[in-house]
């Protein structure tokens, strides 16, 4: 039996390169690159090997759009080749990102 879908946004499937940037309790700074997997109004879905704590705050980057801004990491699920994170964007980059999309459109 299909899963009933309870997104509240439609989803965009992308294949765009992220690069994400934080700091861990320590206080050392990490960066990681990943490829976002899909796009919503609210977030983005991201496909990296770093493993960042649920509830971190980000800093995210997607070149080829021009977009940059905070994100807070809302899951982590880990698989087989690496992670899927989700991302909820902070309010300026979803600005920023419903903009780049609307354009590209």
């Amino acid at each position: 039996m299909a899963g009933k879908n309870i997104r509240r946004d439609e989803r965009i499937p992308c294949k765009l390169p992220v690069l994400l940037t934080w700091t861990q309790e320590n206080g050392s700074v990490l960066y990681a690159n990943g490829k976002c997997r899909d796009i919503s109004p609210m977030g983005l879905r991201v496909e990296t090997s770093a493993t960042i704590r649920v509830q971190s705050y980000v800093n995210v980057r997607v070149q080829q759009m021009d977009v940059a801004g905070s994100a807070r990491v809302r899951y982590l699920r880990r698989g087989t080749i690496g992670n899927v994170i989700g991302l909820e964007l902070g309010t300026r980059v979803r600005q920023q990102l419903l903009r780049a999309l609307r354009e590209t459109a």
